[in-house]
């Protein structure tokens, strides 16, 4: 049985990694060129084609797709491009 996407958000949030303002620094983390979203059972898998031509593979659980997407939608909001 699943555990209830509450008792996750917890664990999830804790874990965070912090972002340095070196990092924030303009031309200091890579574009992204592309991306591909596909299934692996029930998690997605994000692939990633940086402009460098490097590719970031990354697999996401149904919770931490939603909290993607959720903070993809604030992130969006705060510098006003809608939904």
């Amino acid at each position: 049985m699943a555990k209830p996407a509450e008792s996750e958000w917890s664990r999830f949030t804790r874990a965070q990694p912090s972002v340095s303002e070196d990092e924030r620094a303009p031309g200091s983390a890579a574009r992204a060129e592309s991306f591909i979203i596909e299934l692996a059972g029930e998690n997605l898998i994000l692939k990633i084609k940086r402009e460098d031509g490097r590719v970031a593979l990354i697999e996401l659980t149904p919770d931490t797709a939603l909290y993607l997407r959720e903070y993809l939608n604030n992130a969006l909001a705060t510098i006003g491009i809608p939904e």
